[in-house]
C-alpha cells in the first residue's frame, strides 16, 4: 500500500521553448528562439535537445536540462516560424467522451526526435523540421479527428523502422516515423480498434503501448478500463479492469451486483508516468458514472478516484491509493503522479505527487 509523505522541497528549473496561441483565422503553432551572438554547437544541442513524449520523460517531468533560455535572455526570444494547424476542410468530429474534447482546439504538446518534430493538426498528423516549420511529411485522417493532445514515438526494433502512434476516436494508429505511411504488420494495415475511444497520448515503454478510455456518458459498452497492445504487432496485451471483478482486491467495495457494466471509473489522462526501474505503471481513475447520485452504488465504489500501481507488462494489481471514497462530486485525479525523489533523515525514497479536483495533493511512497 501506498505511504504518505511530507516536508520536503523540490527546485526544478523548468525550460520550456514552444508557445501556443489562437488567433484570427485558426490555431497556429509558433516557434520562438533567443537572438544571440554567440554560436550554438549545433551537434551537441541536437543530442540533448530532444522532447521525445508528452511531458518529457517517463515519469513526467516536464523538465529539459536544456540552458539556452534562461532568466537572463527570455524577454530577447522573436518569432522563428509559424505552423497552421487547421486544415482546408472543416475537421472531422472529435469523439465525445468523459475527459476528452469536444472542440476542434489544439491541446497538443509536440514531440521533437532527433531534431524533427511530430504534431497532430486538425486532420492530419505531421513531421516538421523543427529549425524551419518545414513540412516533411502529412498523414491525413478521416473518418475522426486525431487526438488533439498529441503523439507518441516507439523508436523501432530490428527490420522494424521507428513510428508514430497516436489515436483517432476507437482507432489506434501507426505511422512509418520516416515516411508518414501506415506501418506494416500493425493491426489491419496500420490500425487496432481499441473499441473505447481513448482521446489522448499512448504511453510507450519498450515494445508496449498503454491506453486509457473515454468513456462514452451512457453508452453501453463504455467500461474504462486501460489497456495495453504491442507497439509491433497492435496485438492485445492486456486489460486492467477498473471496476474490481468478483475475487480481485476492491470487488466488496461495490453492494451487491453494482458493479456489474458500471461506466466510469476510467483512465482519460493527457498521458500516463511509469517507474522505469521498477516497472510500475501508475493509473489515476475517475468517479464511476453516474457521478452525482450514488444511491445505486452503495460503498467505497474501487477503483474508482484512485491511483493505482500496476505491473506495466502485466497489469498486474500492486497497491492503490483512494482519494474520495464514493466520490458523487466528481473530483477525481485529473491528471496522472509526477515521479521524484524525497531524501529524509539521509534517506532517498521514491516518491509520487498526485492532484485532484478537490484541491488537495497527495505525497505517496511511490513502491
Amino acid at each position: 500500500m501506498a505511504r504518505g509523505l511530507s516536508g520536503f522541497e523540490r527546485k526544478a528549473d523548468m525550460t520550456r521553448c514552444t508557445w501556443r496561441k489562437s488567433v484570427a483565422g485558426g490555431a497556429v503553432f509558433t516557434i520562438l528562439l533567443v537572438q544571440s551572438a554567440g554560436t550554438q554547437q549545433q551537434g551537441t544541442e541536437k543530442i540533448g535537445g530532444d522532447w521525445p513524449m508528452y511531458r518529457h520523460d517517463l515519469a513526467g517531468t516536464g523538465y529539459s536540462p536544456l540552458v539556452q533560455v534562461n532568466t537572463r535572455n527570455v524577454a530577447t526570444l522573436a518569432q522563428v516560424w509559424t505552423y497552421r494547424l487547421q486544415g482546408d476542410a472543416p475537421a472531422a468530429a472529435v469523439p465525445a467522451g468523459r475527459g476528452g474534447p469536444a472542440s476542434v482546439n489544439s491541446e497538443a504538446t509536440p514531440i521533437v526526435v532527433n531534431g524533427v518534430m511530430y504534431l497532430p493538426a486538425a486532420n492530419r498528423v505531421v513531421a516538421l523540421e523543427s529549425e524551419t516549420g518545414k513540412e516533411i511529411w502529412r498523414y491525413p485522417v478521416s473518418g475522426a479527428a486525431p487526438s488533439r493532445r498529441g503523439v507518441a514515438y516507439w523508436p523501432g526494433e530490428g527490420n522494424l523502422a521507428p513510428r508514430i502512434i497516436f489515436t483517432s476516436g476507437r482507432r489506434l494508429i501507426a505511422l512509418d516515423a520516416r515516411t508518414g505511411a501506415l506501418a506494416a504488420g500493425f493491426g489491419k494495415e496500420g490500425e487496432v480498434d481499441m473499441m473505447v475511444p481513448y482521446n489522448s497520448v499512448p504511453l510507450v515503454y519498450q515494445n508496449i503501448l498503454v491506453v486509457g478510455a473515454n468513456t462514452p456518458p451512457g453508452a453501453l459498452g463504455g467500461v474504462g478500463n486501460p489497456r495495453a497492445f504491442d507497439a509491433r504487432t497492435g496485438a492485445k496485451l492486456w486489460e486492467f479492469s477498473s471496476v474490481p471483478q468478483p475475487g480481485s482486491v476492491g470487488h466488496d467495495t461495490w453492494e451487491g451486483d453494482s458493479w456489474k457494466g458500471r461506466l466510469g471509473v476510467n483512465a482519460w489522462p493527457f498521458y500516463f508516468t511509469l517507474d522505469e526501474r521498477r516497472g510500475l505503471l501508475y493509473l489515476p481513475l475517475a468517479s464511476p458514472i453516474p457521478g452525482a447520485y450514488g444511491g445505486d452504488r452503495k460503498g467505497a465504489n474501487l477503483f474508482g478516484n484512485s491511483v493505482i500501481a500496476v505491473d506495466v507488462r502485466t497489469a498486474t494489481y500492486k497497491w492503490h491509493f483512494q482519494t474520495i471514497h464514493h466520490d458523487i462530486w466528481d473530483h477525481d485525479p485529473p491528471a496522472p503522479p509526477g515521479l521524484f525523489d524525497v531524501v529524509r533523515n539521509g534517506r532517498r525514497i521514491p516518491a509520487l505527487g498526485v492532484t485532484t479536483k478537490s484541491g488537495y495533493l497527495y505525497i505517496l511512497n511511490r513502491e
